[in-house]
């Protein structure tokens, strides 16, 4: 009786590591670059030029992050509606311009330009940056 003394061959199994990479490194990629924010839009026009004059212009001065902004010598907070509703109030067809000053955050003038157009402001416009 003859021995069969060759060494059984296992079947070699198939590593799952690197498809478990591929997965985790899809779901992270695609967890990265989704956004589940809701984006609100802003409109906004931009400046014609016109020859009618019969609206007035009202400079706002946006001064600080905190909502800090100037008019007519007077100081205002971008959160008290009251008083902004008030400045739209004594102008409803007037166009009020924003100026920025350096270094406030663009989120601050956004708010700003909502917080007008929440108070009723029809015509709202970005003037430029102050020196």
């Amino acid at each position: 009786m003859q021995l069969d003394l060759q060494p059984v061959r296992r079947r070699q199994a198939i590593s799952l590591t690197p498809l478990i990479d591929v997965v985790f490194i899809l779901l992270l990629f695609f967890m990265l670059s989704s956004s589940f924010m809701q984006w609100r839009q802003v409109d906004l026009s931009a400046a014609q030029v016109s020859n009618d004059t019969s609206s007035e212009v009202h400079r706002l001065r946006l001064i600080s992050d905190q909502g800090a902004f100037a008019y007519a010598g007077q100081h205002y907070q971008m959160q008290d509606s009251v008083a902004l509703q008030a400045l739209v109030i004594k102008a409803p067809d007037a166009v009020f311009a924003i100026e920025v000053a350096p270094g406030v955050m663009t989120q601050t003038m956004i708010s700003l330009l909502d917080n007008l157009k929440q108070a009723g402001a029809q015509h709202v416009s970005l003037a430029g940056v102050l020196p």
